[in-house]
């Protein structure tokens, strides 16, 4: 009887510990009392599934937690690493891993092993591995990798080049080049030569690539390339020909110039950007602003406040929104703050300042911010309150732990569950007892899971 019992709660087990997405479904209250099992731990049920669940089971738990982007499971998911698994699931778990930026020596070293007899896998896993390898924290592993460039299959030389330009080093600069010369190459592998290039910084490059730019002839394509690989490289004796190229009647060629020479400091170059963000082509605005805001030009504030208030281009308003967050002059926030609060400005530009405010916090944003959530805070429905709550939850910082308690006592149980993202992430334990309320008493399945999980990784009972 009890095994049968189990059998037909096992698809509400499943459900919950996979969790409901936010908007979706919930779970009825007599369907979750009907089994002890559903009252356990839901980390523990979670670590059950990769030890002992089938891998379709695996494959939909990593879809739910690389959503959620939780990290909660690294290790029961890098232990899978240890046994016999397929192609499929390998591809899976360095999906996960890559997207939730996890660079562990485990991983790297299977990662390793694996393209070592690369001959045995099929090009997707391949791929996967390569995306892996790629993340910022993982070692390079230029000699492992290089063999690949004479892959038969152009995806897989197309991505070798790419993690290349992310990892490798001077060494690997004549077979770049070598590569875009040949006849074989397509457009994407010769773009992404260019690209690698610009990354790598490669100063022995600069003549190949002012080879391309400046020749007419040459197809517009790899001359825009050329060109923003240029900027990135910064080297003086290419700033003649990117001057040349603000020339150029091709629109995105002269936007890419724009975006080049702004990683110059001659004195004639803050005049030059002041002058693109006036150019008919939106794309070269855009990046005019956002050079201008690298350059932290307060020469520029004035110019950018116009762009924001009239310009016809959506990104352009939110490249100049940005641009006046990284000038940080006090005008620039002056204006930004009385942006935020005024009920007249543009819904788009105003959710777009919560946001730099939270991602560059100031005490005058803050409290301006605070301001907002206080006029927002009993009307129904409110975007720019869901986007402040949201920005919050993703926060780690202190001075917010007053605004994550108030939002547990929201109406909206999507606010409440923002409120808990954020006690979690901040550990603010001074919310426990209110947190084992909503496990208890909780309006949402989605809110009671979500403050029992935050408990159980504090290893408090709910």
């Amino acid at each position: 009887m009890k095994q049968a019992c189990f059998l037909l709660v096992l698809p509400l087990f499943f459900r919950s510990l996979l969790g409901d997405p936010l908007w979706g479904e919930e779970v009825s209250t007599s369907a979750q009392g009907s089994s002890p099992t559903l009252q356990e731990s839901v980390l523990e049920e979670r670590k059950q599934v990769f030890k002992y669940g089938t891998e379709g089971e695996i494959l939909e738990l990593m879809k739910t937690l690389q959503d959620q982007k939780d990290r909660s499971m690294m290790e029961p998911v890098l232990t899978l690493l240890d046994g016999k698994i397929s192609r499929k699931l390998t591809r899976t778990i360095f999906e996960f891993l890559r997207t939730l930026e996890w660079a562990d020596p485990k991983g790297e070293e299977y990662a390793v092993k694996l393209l070592k007899a690369q001959e045995d896998l099929d090009q997707e896993t391949i791929l996967s591995l390569l995306q892996y390898l790629s993340l910022p924290a993982l070692q390079p592993q230029v000699e492992v990798v290089l063999p690949l460039l004479k892959d038969s299959r152009r995806r897989i030389v197309t991505a070798t080049v790419r993690y290349l330009g992310k990892k490798g080093n001077e060494g690997v600069i004549p077979q770049l080049i070598d590569l875009f010369k040949g006849q074989e190459a397509d457009e994407d592998l010769r773009t992404a030569v260019l690209t690698a290039l610009g990354e790598l910084k490669a100063n022995g490059a600069v003549e190949f690539l002012r080879s391309i730019l400046d020749n007419p002839d040459e197809r517009l394509v790899y001359r825009r390339f050329a060109c923003d690989a240029l900027g990135k490289i910064g080297a003086l004796e290419a700033y003649p020909s990117i001057k040349k190229a603000l020339e150029e009647s091709d629109n995105l060629l002269r936007a890419y110039a724009v975006s080049a020479i702004g990683a110059y400091k001659e004195p004639e170059v803050e005049e030059i950007l002041l002058k693109a963000l006036r150019d008919d082509f939106a794309r070269v605005r855009v990046f005019a602003a956002e050079q201008l805001g690298n350059r932290k030009s307060s020469a520029a504030v004035e110019m950018l406040i116009y762009r924001i208030r009239r310009d016809s281009d959506k990104q352009v308003r939110l490249s100049s929104l940005k641009a006046l967050v990284d000038i940080g002059s006090e005008k620039s926030f002056s204006f930004l703050q009385d942006l935020l609060l005024d009920d007249k400005a543009s819904l788009e530009l105003r959710i777009e300042t919560i946001r730099l405010f939270l991602q560059n916090p100031t005490e005058g944003g803050m409290k301006a911010l605070r301001t907002l959530i206080e006029r927002e805070w009993t009307k129904e429905n409110s975007r720019l309150l869901d986007e402040a709550c949201k920005q919050l939850s993703l926060q780690t910082a202190s001075g917010n732990e007053d605004l994550y308690q108030k939002m547990l006592s929201h109406k909206s149980f999507i606010i409440r569950i923002y409120g808990i993202r954020g006690i979690g992430r901040n550990n603010i334990r001074t919310a426990t007892d209110q947190l084992r309320q909503l496990v208890k008493e909780g309006a949402s399945p989605q809110e009671k899971k979500e403050a029992r999980l935050v408990l159980d990784q504090w290893g408090v009972a709910p």
